[in-house]
């Protein structure tokens, strides 16, 4: 169920996903539910799901289980390492929702949504593939807002506010989402990349 990265740009997620509609991207899927409930909503997609705390991952393991899901396969490390190795091209849609938002300015640089981060997911990303983005920290939303807009192969997709405002129809909520530990409401940011 491991993600095999190896080299550099080398791994296309089909060969795990041979008959996949779609190849779908979780970056810090915490407890696995928005996973494991998109993967038993869409058999026909295939999931790359990554977690570097090991009870995250364990819960997930159990829920694919207990569901009988074939269609997930994980990385238990730095995603950032996964993506590196990824084909270009390769992933149809990718999930980063609350991410950890390092909440001392100090600490601000090692939040995920990095110019440098931003590049690789955009040369795996395929064109037109989409990726949301969704906080309840207000210094995070306004930080990885900027550096998605700032970056040319994202292009946001909102025309009102209801669109960041309201949880886009396809959502699954999250253990860590209904403990509101935020200091905002979660926002949700949905991007097309070219």
């Amino acid at each position: 169920m491991r993600v095999p990265v190896q080299e550099q740009g080398g791994l296309d997620p089909r060969t795990m996903f041979e008959n996949a509609r779609e190849i779908w991207l979780e970056i810090g899927f915490g407890g696995g539910e928005h996973v494991s409930g998109q993967a038993a909503r869409h058999p026909d997609v295939g999931i790359l799901a990554s977690e570097v705390f090991i009870e995250g991952v364990a819960k997930l393991l159990g829920q694919i289980e207990d569901a009988g899901l074939e269609n997930v396969r994980l990385w238990e490390e730095d995603a950032r390492e996964m993506v590196t190795g990824l084909k270009a091209g390769s992933i149809d849609r990718a999930f980063i929702l609350f991410p950890d938002p390092w909440h001392k300015v100090r600490h601000h640089k090692r939040r995920l949504i990095q110019s440098d981060f931003l590049d690789d997911l955009a040369r795996v990303m395929k064109p037109d593939g989409r990726v949301r983005f969704a906080t309840d920290v207000r210094s995070y939303a306004d930080e990885a807002l900027e550096k998605f807009l700032a970056h040319p192969a994202f292009e946001w997709t909102a025309t009102c506010a209801d669109d960041w405002r309201n949880a886009p129809e396809d959502h699954i909520q999250t253990r860590y989402q209904t403990k509101n530990l935020g200091d905002i409401a979660p926002v949700y940011y949905d991007f097309l990349c070219s």
